[in-house]
């Protein structure tokens, strides 16, 4: 997923109070055929099937249960980039568009035509492109987090934000894990948020109208004794996603007949608001 991000050692929560900010915001569409399930293969790096017969991205609620064990990919992440982290205000003036595409480059020092540059057009075009039946903006700061989460569920609503913690003794990026303990989240509103690669963070967040996701906090062992405290996300309702994403191809079924879970990674977040 572009550069590596800062590994967290622990689960982190915030508890946030909403306040106004500014938000890159995009424009609610009416209801229809999404491609959100394609989003979140985006962000858990899995735009289509593994080549790995045997790893499954995505998992019915039954799946994961205490004492069962399934194969995760949880990648190791390095140690020294903040681009996973967002700062209180955006780092520059410069908007997400592909107008400002080439003042971005000179302003970052980035070659035209080089990876990386590619990589931060590819991110404006997500950013720019209009998904039927969702909410949506790109964040690149924690004003602009509050004021589109403000924007949604209403003003001085508190929420946290979740994270999955991935120990930094991790090698290997696919292995079997036996979970240990799963905790539910109360509410029933939340918002995923994928970090896409930019020179600094670039958070695409995004939910559907009229949905609704279980969220859960999971504790699983690595076969090589690693101990991992995952954001587990479960979609209840499919029938916006796209009907030839792969998740349904893995999990046997046609879209909107049952839930589809996924871990969140750990450059990623997930915003859940706090029950009064």
């Amino acid at each position: 997923m572009g550069n590596g991000f800062v590994s967290c050692s622990f689960l982190l929560v915030l508890l946030i109070t909403l306040a106004h900010g500014n938000v890159l915001r995009l424009p609610s569409m009416d209801a229809g055929e999404s491609d959100s399930g394609m989003m979140m293969g985006m962000g858990m790096g899995v735009e289509e099937e593994g080549k790995d017969p045997d790893y499954k991205a995505y998992f019915f609620m039954k799946d994961v249960q205490v004492g069962k064990t399934i194969p995760v990919n949880f990648p190791h992440l390095k140690e020294s980039d903040p681009a996973r982290n967002l700062p209180r205000k955006t780092p520059t003036s410069l908007p997400l568009s592909l107008k400002a595409l080439p003042s971005l480059l000179r302003f970052f020092s980035i070659p035209p035509a080089s990876p990386q540059a590619l990589a931060m057009e590819k991110t404006i075009v997500t950013c720019q492109i209009e998904r039927p039946g969702e909410h949506r903006a790109c964040i690149t700061s924690v004003d602009s987090l509050i004021d589109f989460v403000g924007g949604i569920f209403g003003p001085d609503v508190p929420f946290e934000i979740l994270r999955t913690s991935v120990a930094t003794k991790t090698s290997p990026v696919l292995q079997n894990y036996t979970v240990v303990e799963v905790k539910e989240k109360t509410s029933t509103k939340s918002l995923p948020c994928h970090n896409l690669p930019y020179p600094y963070a670039v958070f695409y967040c995004h939910i559907l109208v009229d949905t609704t996701n279980r969220m859960f906090k999971v504790t699983l062992r690595g076969e090589n004794g690693a101990v991992v405290e995952a954001v587990l996300v479960c979609h209840m309702d499919t029938s916006k996603w796209n009907p030839n994403f792969f998740a349904f191809r893995q999990l046997g079924v046609e879209r909107g007949t049952t839930e589809a879970c996924h871990f969140a990674p750990a450059y990623d977040m997930v915003v859940v608001l706090v029950p009064n």
